[in-house]
């Protein structure tokens, strides 16, 4: 049965036959009040957007519904016929999913907000442009001339792709949607290298920093061009982009740290630490163990316990000097002034413990209100290993 989005409490029942298999379990293609439509908030608006979008997304590509943006350009006076002709023209794949699911959506009744029509028309303009600079580069080839790729070309292209995922993700948030880019977690299972993570983040920096300026009203040429987004697109601009590249920098940490343990190899050392069984990564909180062989001959030592949420820092006796390994504890330890506290708000308290400058950490523990408990030495699968001076 379609979606019909009205708002009406009661639904009429419709016979039909579906267009796909699938709508038995998604529902037939929304359909909008178009005067009701005009009437909602941005919230209501964006919830059945994102119905219409997914629907649309599920069950077709940018090549079965591109025609209708041409349609639609070709009724509206916003571009030029000989534009128009230029973009009927270039590929399919050049076309966003987002623009054809807009055009689509106004189809079947949605009104076309002016962001929505602001960011067709860039999808529009974009597409001709690429076309024209590829026919131009390809023209100029050298018909028989193969250019192999070195490795930085290569390694550029790899770059390209990760940078058009998140793009496309940007492209979304633009059509309305608040959108979590999850970053950290891609990068993990892309398995990214560390040099390609601030060549991604050089490409979105900018952008952030541009929102902010326009909503901050720092440039009237900025603000002119951002007039049309309200206080909550800028919430969701700004959610986006700061959420992402708090995933590239944890992920550029994450990837440093596991780079660290991985090339030193002291022997004697490395024997000592192969009973001892810690915590290597944390997802959840997108931090990494430091390499145990560093605990040994050091005087501090931070732990933190993810199942217990606590805190801990080793000092070393004055006595014995460092701290050292033996078997899966830690000795050498002062037992008096190694003491560990409950975390009441560990993802804040962490992320502010790794940023904290030597002179911060000595007061770090001070600041924790909570009871003190003393530390018996013993490290388990639970235990992240954070730091050691």
């Amino acid at each position: 049965m379609s979606i019909k989005i009205e708002g009406s409490k009661k639904k009429a029942k419709v016979s039909r036959d579906p267009l796909f298999l699938d709508e038995k379990y998604t529902g037939g293609e929304p359909i909008w009040d178009h005067e009701r439509a005009l009437t909602f908030g941005d919230d209501e608006f964006n919830h059945h957007l994102r119905t219409s979008l997914n629907y649309y997304n599920y069950y077709f590509s940018s090549k079965d519904l591109r025609k209708y943006v041409v349609a639609w350009l070709r009724s509206t006076n916003n571009l030029e016929k000989s534009i128009i002709d230029k973009y009927a023209r270039t590929p399919e794949s050049k076309t966003p999913m987002t623009v054809c699911g807009l055009v689509k959506a106004h189809e079947r009744g949605m009104p076309l907000r002016d962001q929505h029509v602001k960011y067709i028309l860039g999808a529009v303009q974009k597409a001709v442009e690429q076309e024209i600079i590829d026919v131009v580069v390809e023209t100029a080839k050298p018909a028989a001339t193969v250019k192999v790729l070195t490795i930085q070309e290569r390694m550029a292209e790899i770059v390209k792709k990760h940078i058009l995922y998140f793009e496309e993700l940007e492209d979304r948030v633009i059509a309305g949607e608040s959108v979590d880019p999850k970053a950290y977690e891609y990068l993990m299972a892309q398995a990214v290298p560390q040099a390609m993570v601030g060549k991604i983040a050089a490409v979105f920096e900018p952008r952030h920093a541009e929102i902010n300026s326009a909503k901050a009203g720092d440039c009237e040429q900025l603000a002119e061009g951002y007039e049309h987004l309200k206080a909550a697109d800028y919430r969701r601009y700004d959610a986006f982009y700061t959420k992402l590249l708090a995933d590239l920098g944890s992920y550029t940490q994450t990837k440093r740290a596991t780079k660290k343990a991985a090339v030193r190899k002291p022997p004697a050392k490395e024997k000592q630490v192969a009973k001892l069984n810690y915590l290597k990564t944390d997802v959840s909180l997108k931090i990494a163990s430091i390499n145990p062989v560093d605990i040994i001959g050091s005087k501090e030592l931070w732990v933190y316990n993810v199942k217990t949420r606590k805190l801990g820092k080793y000092v070393a006796d004055s006595h014995m000097g460092t701290l050292g390994i033996k078997g899966t504890s830690i000795v050498g330890f002062d037992e008096l002034n190694s003491i560990q506290k409950t975390l009441r708000k560990p993802d804040q308290q962490i992320r502010a413990f790794l940023s904290s400058s030597k002179v911060e950490l000595r007061k770090f523990m001070d600041a924790i209100k909570t009871t003190e408990i003393k530390l018996n030495g013993r490290i388990n699968e639970d235990t992240m290993l954070l730091k050691v001076a």
